[in-house]
């Protein structure tokens, strides 16, 4: 038992970088989103893809620096009615995509095992309304601020090159002009590092 837990240890660390490196990591994933405030009031959290590159510099056997950019859909629903008599329901997807730009410090805690935080600038790229509102297909990319920030904090584990990256993203600044409210979003990605 011994051997298997030394070399599986061994495999772990062997994908952590050594100090002075610099990898790339492409990833993909999704994002589960809630919105706040306001701006959150009668919508529910909903699921969307999450896509892109990061890069890190390795500053020492503990500690990294890395910067990303990610094209990340902060999407929420809301029930709306499809019938005059109110029989029917179905839900709207506020469909929001951003291109995401995390400037992350990760610090290994054990081989291959990191824990991270940083901070976020969100660009809107697109914003639509998917479903059976009268303003569905519409853009509605004037309903939203052009940027907001949030803080990601996380955890990442890699093994063979793989990365898995779980990560919270506290949203700090308005997406909406005259509401208070933000989004918040759970990260899931997986990455390789080259």
């Amino acid at each position: 038992m011994a051997v298997i837990a030394t070399a599986f240890i061994t495999i772990s660390a062997s994908a952590q970088s050594e100090a002075g490196s610099f990898t790339l990591k492409p990833n993909v994933g999704f994002t589960y989103t809630t919105a706040t405030g306001d701006w959150g009031e009668g919508a529910d959290g909903a699921f969307a893809l999450t896509a892109g590159v990061e890069g890190m510099y390795m500053v020492n056997e503990k500690f990294g620096a890395a910067l990303g950019l990610n094209y990340t859909g902060y999407n929420t629903s809301q029930e709306v009615y499809t019938s005059l008599d109110g029989d029917k329901k179905e839900d709207d997807i506020y469909s929001n995509y951003y291109f995401n730009i995390p400037v992350m410090a990760n610090y290994y805690v054990a081989p291959g095992f990191a824990l991270k935080a940083g901070v976020a600038l969100n660009i809107l790229s697109t914003a639509k309304i998917d479903g059976k509102d009268k303003n569905a297909g519409h853009d509605v990319k004037d309903w939203y601020k052009s940027t907001f920030f949030s803080i990601p904090v996380g955890a990442s584990y890699e093994f063979n090159s793989f990365v898995f990256d779980a990560r919270y993203n506290f949203g700090v600044s308005k997406v909406a002009e005259g509401f208070d409210g933000t989004f918040n979003a759970l990260t899931f990605t997986v990455g390789y590092k080259f």
